[in-house]
């Protein structure tokens, strides 16, 4: 079915989809724009572009911008690998969203918990060193992101990121672009660097995609999309709150058990 029929027709059932969902009828409409389309055929040249660098792999982490990077690949290559990169302290919903897209789950040497555990995060009660600081970061991304690599034998790996997100991540693109070599000699692909949250949205209600539920509880719940995030259930010291907040709309039963052994979650909630 061509995509113009495809949104007539969404557009007609838009209105009896039921209240809170976070597909809104204003994305079929945005969809329309010659930005959006403009938009989408950059992020497929970019994706054709870093293919003739070598074999492209993509970073999924079950959010909204990951699932579309998927589906952008999958347009432009028929085989490319996918993986997760598992904290540990996940939504049990992401664990879903790695299943329905065929992911490569890859555990990092130490998961979010051990690290919360060993430095007495969030209230833990008995910490091995408290003063112990951790680069969660290269821990839980950048060292599975290497093992991916190499395990899949890869010259470049995607990553849904956008520049609008942040102005770290807008100055990035602006410095980088959407392909470049990092220092370790792998290539880096961000076809999403110049999208919108509108895009983004648009994309998943047109090509029907399915998305982690979390978004439909936080839109029932009256969250705004800008503050909507899909994320590892336990952050770092300082840096859960909102995280954590949201955690006990979308996921009460992990909310609950990390509670127990992290008590400060609860004052987020």
């Amino acid at each position: 079915m061509e995509l113009k029929a495809r949104v007539a027709e969404l557009l007609e059932t838009a209105e009896q989809e039921a209240a809170g969902s976070a597909v809104r009828r204003e994305d079929f409409v945005h969809a329309q724009s010659a930005a959006f389309k403009r938009r989408v055929d950059a992020s497929l040249d970019v994706i054709r572009r870093a293919s003739e660098v070598g074999a492209v792999g993509v970073s999924f982490s079950g959010g909204k911008d990951s699932t579309v990077c998927v589906a952008l690949v999958r347009d432009v290559l028929s085989i490319a690998p996918i993986a997760f990169f598992d904290s540990g302290a996940e939504l049990s919903e992401t664990y879903e969203m790695v299943r329905h897209v065929g992911a490569l789950t890859i555990a990092p040497r130490l998961t979010m918990l051990d690290m919360a555990r060993y430095a007495g995060w969030w209230g833990y009660a008995r910490p091995v060193d408290s003063d112990c600081q951790f680069d969660a970061k290269r821990v839980l991304i950048d060292e599975p992101s290497e093992t991916f690599v190499v395990r899949e034998r890869l010259r470049v790996i995607t990553h849904g990121v956008r520049a609008q997100e942040s102005h770290a991540r807008a100055m990035h693109t602006g410095s980088r672009g959407e392909l470049y070599r990092g220092r370790d000699g792998t290539w880096y692909c961000m076809p999403l660097a110049r999208w919108s949250l509108a895009d983004v949205w648009a994309y998943i209600a047109t090509r029907g995609l399915r998305y982690h539920r979390a978004y439909d509880l936080l839109s029932e719940s009256g969250v705004p999309r800008e503050g909507q995030r899909v994320s590892g259930a336990l952050g770092e010291r300082g840096s859960g709150w909102g995280r954590h907040g949201q955690l006990r709309l979308v996921d009460p039963d992990v909310w609950r058990r990390l509670v127990v052994e992290f008590p400060q979650i609860g004052l987020t909630s």
